[in-house]
């Protein structure tokens, strides 16, 4: 997954914080208390399994006499980075701070003005989804502005049969099966873009192009991972990438605690009546949340298309960009952290007194506090501070992406299901209409 022609990681410099040259990997923790005075806390919990506890393994903990709890998981707080991003969460719509920064749309007629059906920001497999990669839009490469294939699958299922009728006569499964394939699907560019002759066989050279889509389309999933895999479509296994970034919160020193629970049935509607029951807690010592950016993963990834075997012009500030955006959304995570977060109902926690802290590898590794009220108030599609009297652009000005991308609009195709569904429905209408007549 690596790429030969890597960035070499130069110091960065965002909001005060400063990236040290070579860095490899950054780690911020931050110290937290319940926000209620109550040392009992609701820890995530899995079916079958409960809170998930487990001996300290480190020998030179003091008092190592206890146990560690995940009370966030890495896949929960990976959900929770993510909504730090959204001005609304419900259609995955950007803050401002992220205006011009590329995601995928999908409306049921194509349009920006359609009605909304899924986001890669809040699809659970980023633009990696079934949904996005079977929907209908094929961008065009050679264009400067981005255009799409028109596409109205009525007229192109007439056309191409009319078309194969008037040749041959023939009409039935041969051309009907003509006309499905002709159809601009976003997987379609996919393969097209990493020049796949077929679903599962890809030219090793062009495995890294997967990560200049990604990067030009759905920016954020390179940041929290994806893995493209579409059934009879895209079935080639090498085109993932794993999160850049990984954070949990851990409570160490932890005892359980058990507390009683009731539930009450004062009107007898229910069949349990009276029912008592468990509820599993945990006291910590200390409580953790903690953050690891790869940055060495993010400056090997290709993000724009090499040139003459050197890398793209813009391979070095997407890097810069992508870094930016993982600092900053830490920073916002912990900014909500100032006052209060509601991880669950009996868990609500708060920032303990003191920065939260931070170390970064490097040929001049550094540790220290983690400037996150700073970054967490800048944005990313604003100017950079002044050189000189002159305002740079921002991060993402600065990395090369193509405005019509912010969002980029494709049509949802309805799978085989869905289409079998609505046609039951309408034929259940219909019969009662014709009964109600």
């Amino acid at each position: 997954m690596s790429n030969n022609n890597s960035t070499n990681t130069s110091q960065l410099e965002f909001g005060g914080f400063k990236v040290p040259a070579g860095c490899r990997r950054i780690f911020i923790t931050a110290e937290l208390e319940p926000s209620n005075g109550d040392p009992r806390i609701q820890p995530t919990g899995f079916p079958d399994i409960g809170p998930v506890l487990y001996p300290d393994p480190n020998p030179d903990r003091e008092k190592n006499n206890g146990l560690i709890c995940l009370i966030e998981s890495e896949a929960s707080m990976a959900n929770r980075l993510e909504e730090v991003c959204f001005a609304d969460k419900y259609t995955g719509t950007l803050k401002p701070a992220l205006n011009g920064l590329p995601y995928i749309k999908l409306t049921d007629t194509g349009l920006q003005d359609g009605q909304l059906i899924t986001t890669s920001t809040i699809d659970g497999h980023r633009f990696a989804s079934e949904y996005i990669m079977n929907a209908l839009g094929r961008p065009d490469r050679s264009s400067s502005k981005l255009t799409f294939n028109s596409f109205d699958p009525k007229f192109k299922t007439e056309q191409s049969v009319s078309a194969d009728d008037n040749k041959s006569g023939k009409s039935g499964k041969t051309t009907k099966k003509k006309a499905e394939s002709s159809k601009p699907e976003f997987v379609a560019f996919v393969r097209d873009y990493l020049g796949m002759a077929g679903t599962d066989k890809c030219p090793a050279a062009n495995v890294p192009n997967i990560f200049v889509v990604a990067m030009e389309h759905d920016p954020l999933s390179l940041i929290h991972g994806f893995q493209i895999s579409v059934k009879k479509k895209l079935t080639f296994v090498g085109l993932r990438s794993p999160r850049a970034l990984t954070a949990s919160i851990v409570g160490l020193n932890c005892e359980r605690v058990t507390v009683p629970g009731i539930r009450f049935d004062p009107i007898g509607t229910g069949d349990a009546g009276q029912a008592i029951f468990q509820k599993q807690r945990v006291a910590a010592g200390t409580i953790e949340a903690r953050f690891s950016i790869d940055v060495g993963l993010l400056s090997s990834l290709r993000l724009d298309t090499p040139q003459n075997g050197e890398p793209g012009k813009h391979q070095k500030a997407r890097f810069e960009l992508l870094l930016a955006i993982a600092l900053w959304k830490v920073a916002l995570f912990l900014d909500l952290l100032r006052i209060e977060l509601s991880l669950r109902t009996e868990c609500k926690l708060r920032l303990k007194k003191g920065a939260p802290k931070y170390t970064a590898d490097g040929s001049m590794s550094q540790a220290g506090d983690f400037p996150y009220k700073e970054i967490a108030a800048i944005g990313l599609a604003e100017s950079k501070e002044e050189s000189a009297g002159k305002k740079k652009p921002g991060f993402i000005a600065m990395a090369g992406l193509r405005q019509d991308c912010a969002p980029l609009v494709l049509k949802f195709e309805k799978s085989k299901g869905d289409e079998e569904s609505d046609s039951n429905d309408q034929g259940e209408a219909e019969n009662k209409e014709s009964v109600s007549d």
